[in-house]
């Protein structure tokens, strides 16, 4: 009997594995039975393979683009060229399918987003400017006593005017960071939201929580989903370093970080091991080179990148 997937990989690993499984064994049936008995068993099961499941289909399809293939295709060989363009159509309509309705969502809500590699610069009515990272989105609403942000997606660093009379808030689901004039960064990802301050001084409050850290230069919080909170310090010039093209972490939970790279890639990125996903990295990781820097941090942590195709990558143990 084989083996099902390790317990203490995501739900979106345990996917992969069983794809995996699947395709290197297309006519086991007692394998296929098994496969569907796990799907049975739960709701998350079933929501993990829908979100996993048509990307894969499509992807699998693609074969990797070695030196030859690539010579080939500038060669002019449409025997390569047209199938390839064929799949990845397909691989391109399952990945939208799969984001389409959220993407719409989000730049429906958005006044100001970002999408692959993308960053911009932002200036309000007031002065205060925003830098928007890559793969990011902001919802504006100032009003005569109180100047609002909300941070939809990704990661943003904000120079705001002074205004005693007139506080800025920047808002991430239970999350508030209000201030009257600083520099500072606030960044969402799948762990939790995380704040930095450049110069200047904030509040981070939270919903039912009240205040939950007033921080100043050089100070960092991070408060996870379970509402557990991190502090820590940093050299106030590494604050947003994504604008310069680095990215500096200190004991970084590395899901994070690879989200932040991610950002700078096409497709999915998905975790086969949950071990690798929540360990912590640090160091300084060049931008301009999201794939030599996945790869690296990958495999300090004993892990392997697999580029299943253009649209779907997967980090697993070695």
């Amino acid at each position: 009997m084989n083996p099902a997937p390790a317990k203490g990989e995501s739900l979106q690993g345990q996917v992969i594995d069983w794809l995996m499984r699947l395709e290197s064994a297309p006519g086991d049936a007692e394998l296929r039975a098994e496969f569907e008995s796990w799907l049975s068993r739960s709701e998350m099961h079933r929501r993990a393979y829908a979100a996993v499941g048509p990307v894969w289909g499509a992807s699998v399809a693609l074969p990797p683009l070695t030196a030859a293939r690539r010579e080939a295709a500038r060669g002019g060989r449409s025997w390569y060229r047209r199938p390839v363009s064929m799949m990845a159509g397909a691989a391109l309509a399952a990945c939208v399918a799969l984001f389409a309705v959220p993407a719409l969502q989000l730049r429906l809500a958005a006044d100001h987003m970002t999408g692959t590699a993308e960053r911009r610069d932002i200036v309000l009515e007031d002065g205060s400017r925003i830098a928007l990272d890559a793969g990011s989105a902001v919802a504006v609403e100032y009003a005569e006593a109180r100047r609002s942000v909300r941070l939809l997606s990704g990661q943003a660093f904000f120079e705001v005017t002074p205004s005693a009379q007139r506080p800025f808030v920047v808002s991430v689901g239970q999350v508030d960071v209000t201030v009257t004039g600083t520099a500072f960064d606030v960044a969402r990802s799948e762990t939790g939201v995380a704040v930095s301050v450049q110069s200047g001084s904030v509040n981070v409050t939270r919903s039912g929580a009240g205040e939950v850290a007033a921080l100043a230069a050089g100070q960092w919080v991070h408060i996870a989903g379970d509402g557990q909170v991190g502090r820590g310090t940093v050299v106030p010039g590494d604050v947003a370093a994504w604008r310069d093209r680095r990215l500096v972490a200190y004991d970084a939970v590395l899901r994070d970080v690879v989200e932040q790279v991610g950002r700078r890639m096409p497709g999915m990125i998905v975790f086969a091991d949950s071990r690798i996903a929540n360990s912590l990295v640090s160091g300084i990781i060049d931008l301009d080179r999201p794939d030599d820097a996945l790869r690296a941090l990958v495999d300090l942590q004993q892990g392997r990148v697999t580029r299943i195709s253009p649209y779907l990558t997967v980090i697993s143990s070695r």
